[in-house]
């Protein structure tokens, strides 16, 4: 790498400074040892950034892992840093460990910033990441709109740099003799990233030359995309409705980008899968006054000559809690909820936890509620389901869900047993197999 690409990088990063909304930004940047978050780290050094480092030791490589921490506190105490580790213990992981380490990266991510008073959260992600998150996207069917990838400043993460592809930032260290450790674990394609990055690339390479260009054309597609369907939501809004004769003119495949987009112009972080977006469309077609409850505190309102959304009063039979929760053990009403590694009483309820998208909610049950009885293929109504199951009628409004924020349900906990014994019934979507190596158990007191 040249003298000039290597002040390239240190010019970018301090120019990307100007994005977030602080004179002197105090930022906190993680770093894992690897080559890109040393190669951040050190330019932070030679720009004189503030910087308060968090370095997270999951301890699956053993002396490695703890090698990779020593490296980060010692440059960080060398280049005139503060380093704050935090080495994870085993019996926190959980069974989709990616997911749950970023969830307890970010957790711990958010707490130092609280405390310390600090700008913002800072990631070494760069160009092949990028490539990697909108490939992944456009792999798993998100709409056009999903493919904008991260940015450099999104208001809560500054990435700045994403400008510049993993051999730059190899050839960087090299030229400035920045060290870093290699994980070797990247080299296993046992995880999606891996994949791509370890095969899929290679491959695509040889048979699609400037392929990774193209990709990255996607993110600006992306943005036009989600800028179109914003401007033909902008037009539709009435107060705080949705036009109901303007919607019903759009092509069917517009109207859920632009449902979906009116929900998250009030609520952006509402999550809402493509199923759960099927099955709101088809409150156009229903009687005034018809509420359709898309997450644990937002209804959609389907009135005379618009959609208006209304956010749902919490009752006191109503509970959320998350994961940290679980593993403690939770007792609410007549049953209790805990994290388990085996089924021991099969009359409990057993839910397979790495499945689970956290936070859950228990609540009874609404008029309309849906989901996917254990062993069905097909959907039924809570109602329709709690009949089947001889409940009494006097009893069934008692009835309870647990649900994800996305209004996906688990389970049902009726409000006796069953004349089969049975407590519940857990949904298809989250059933146990041979592969199953923790449970979310439900059982009654």
């Amino acid at each position: 790498m040249s003298k000039s690409v290597s002040n390239l990088i240190k010019k970018s990063v301090e120019s990307s400074l100007s994005l977030i909304p602080h004179d002197k930004p105090k930022i906190i940047l993680g770093v894992s040892g690897g080559a890109d978050s040393m190669a951040l780290l050190y330019t932070f050094y030679k720009i004189e950034v503030e910087v308060l480092i968090v370095h997270i030791n999951y301890g699956l490589r053993g002396n490695d892992s703890d090698l990779d921490q020593e490296l980060v506190e010692g440059m960080s105490t060398e280049w005139g840093f503060e380093c704050y580790s935090v080495k994870i213990n085993d019996k926190m992981r959980e069974g989709n460990f990616q997911s749950w380490a970023r969830s307890e990266r970010y957790r711990i991510f958010n707490e130092l910033k609280e405390i310390n008073n600090l700008s913002c959260i800072t990631t070494a992600h760069h160009q092949s990441d990028q490539i990697e998150t909108i490939l992944q996207k456009v792999f798993r069917g998100s709409g056009a709109e999903a493919w904008e990838g991260m940015s450099v400043w999104d208001g809560e993460l500054f990435r700045p740099l994403l400008p510049f592809s993993k051999s730059e930032l190899l050839m960087y260290c090299e030229e400035n003799s920045i060290p870093y450790r290699v994980d070797k674990s990247n080299l296993e394609s046992n995880y999606a990233r891996n994949f791509i990055r370890n095969e899929l690339e290679k491959k695509f390479d040889g048979f699609f030359p400037g392929w990774r260009t193209n990709i990255l054309a996607l993110s600006e597609k992306g943005n036009l995309t989600g800028l179109a369907i914003e401007h033909i939501t902008d037009s539709m809004l009435v107060d705080d409705g949705l036009d109901l004769s303007k919607y019903s003119s759009l092509d069917e495949k517009l109207k859920s980008a632009v449902l979906k987009k009116f929900i998250n112009l009030k609520y952006p972080q509402i999550s809402l899968s493509k199923g759960r977006l099927f099955e709101l469309l088809s409150i156009e077609e229903s009687q005034v006054g018809t509420s359709v409850q898309i997450s644990n505190s937002v209804s959609l309102i389907r009135d005379r000559s618009y959609f208006t959304l209304q956010e749902v009063e919490i009752t006191n039979n109503t509970l959320e809690f998350d994961i940290n929760e679980a593993k403690e053990g939770i007792e609410f009403e007549n049953f209790e909820i805990s994290l388990t590694e085996k089924i021991s009483n099969e009359s409990s309820l057993y839910l397979d936890a790495s499945l689970i998208k956290w936070p859950l909610m228990i609540r009874t049950w609404r008029k309309g509620d849906k989901f996917i009885p254990f062993g069905m293929a097909g959907s039924q109504k809570i109602s329709d389901h709690l009949v089947n199951r001889k409940i009494p009628s006097s009893k069934k409004e008692k009835a309870l869900i647990l649900s994800d924020v996305d209004s996906t349900i688990y389970a049902i906990i009726f409000p006796l047993k069953a004349e089969n014994g049975e407590i519940g019934t857990i949904s298809e979507i989250i059933k146990c197999d041979e592969q199953t190596t923790e449970y979310l158990t439900i059982n009654l007191k």
